[in-house]
């Protein structure tokens, strides 16, 4: 039996947490903000947002379903495209890391940090990208950057 999402309804059971001024969507950023305020490692939390397909008007005829007079009907639409953008968790540019805590991949993850990757190959953007699932990972990846952060120094 598929499990079928209804629209807006939430597919995790990540809870919301606040600290310092700052809303984290799950356990695990709030984690992860924890120890990487504890190692002194600075980062912005959702401090950049890629544009990874620009929006865009398509030229031919797209025809759809659409809701008309309350009534759902199949019918052409304007063909505006929005973008395609993300924003990861959490990012520090000049020591070149970004950190996008995850527990559960959705397809739609996996797709959207895909184009995100290509993004970062296509601008030749030299950024090392970590994405722990759990505590014990975000552990690794702070002693990884605290390794970096003393051979570069």
């Amino acid at each position: 039996m598929r499990f079928k999402r209804k629209k807006g309804k939430k597919i995790t059971k990540a809870k919301e947490h606040s600290l310092d001024g700052i809303k984290f969507a799950s356990g695990l950023e709030l984690y992860c903000y924890k120890a990487l305020k504890k190692a002194k490692i600075p980062n912005q939390y959702e401090g950049k947002t890629f544009e990874l397909v620009p929006k865009f008007k398509f030229k031919g005829t797209l025809m759809d379903k659409g809701v008309t007079k309350g009534k759902k009907v199949f019918k052409e639409m304007t063909g505006n495209v929005r973008s395609i953008s993300y924003t990861p968790d959490f990012i520090n540019l000049e020591e070149g890391f970004i950190i996008e805590t995850k527990g559960l991949r959705t397809p739609e993850f996996r797709m959207r940090f895909k184009l995100f990757l290509k993004h970062l190959h296509e601008t030749s953007q030299s950024i090392d990208v970590y994405i722990p699932s759990n505590r014990r990972q975000v552990d690794i990846t702070v002693e990884t950057i605290l390794k970096k952060r003393e051979q570069a120094a």
